[in-house]
């Protein structure tokens, strides 16, 4: 197995750019590792549609959503494109990762990401001395989908760093699908595109969103996200 980040980079590196809690990093992963995840997401994963619908967070199989009625479906549309009109919602495409992961590429990244020595890494980088796990979630935007403005916080999960390795082998920042963040105000303070094999790394306090994806997207946004925190 290759090495999981790229050759001689350490995260804790890079503790001075994250002084205000925010970081990207191009090139992070190895050439073998990159790769081996991008192609895991495009034809391995089967992906469940998570969505937020009558103030509920509800997940939806492919299978489930076929057997729907056509009205029902129209009034599912109708109301999320209404909520994030009153800025809440999303809807998006997720797999969650744990240590029953049967896909091997998916198994290595969750397993590194939970290792003492990249744990360490993340403790150092940010200063929260206590990390002592890493969740995660293999992510997929097609067009039409987005997250609207919100921050990570769950105190019942004691999260404290977001992060999102991208995968998608191409991406135009025209298509959407931009990591944004804001003041409390709602002023947008600064967007990320999702280039692939790069890292953003973000304290849970920070608003942000996951722009629209354009009609005209040529392919979907991919990516394996989750937090580090404290159990």
């Amino acid at each position: 197995m290759s090495s999981f980040l790229h050759t001689q980079l350490r995260i804790s590196d890079f503790k001075d750019a994250f002084a205000k809690e925010r970081l990207r990093v191009t090139s992070v992963l190895s050439a073998e590792t990159s790769k081996s995840l991008s192609t895991t997401l495009q034809q391995d994963v089967s992906f469940e549609t998570a969505l937020f619908f009558e103030n509920q967070n509800v997940m939806l199989s492919d299978e489930a959503w076929s057997q729907l009625p056509d009205k029902r479906k129209r009034e599912i549309r109708q109301q999320i494109m209404a909520n994030a009109a009153d800025g809440k919602g999303f809807i998006y495409g997720r797999k969650k990762v744990d240590e029953n992961e049967q896909n091997s590429a998916l198994k290595y990244a969750f397993e590194t990401l939970n290792s003492e020595s990249f744990l360490t890494e993340m403790r150092k980088l940010s200063g929260y001395s206590e990390i002592n796990y890493a969740s995660m979630q293999a992510t997929r935007f097609l067009p039409g989908q987005f997250i609207t403005r919100h921050n990570d916080i769950v105190e019942s999960e004691g999260r404290r760093l977001a992060y999102v390795f991208n995968l998608s082998p191409v991406w135009h920042p025209d298509w959407g699908g931009l990591l944004q963040f804001f003041d409390t105000d709602g002023t947008s303070t600064e967007s990320w595109t999702p280039e692939f094999n790069t890292l953003s790394l973000f304290g849970v306090k920070n608003i942000h969103s996951v722009t629209y994806v354009t009609p005209f997207a040529k392919s979907a946004r991919y990516a394996l996200t989750g937090w580090f925190g404290v159990k």
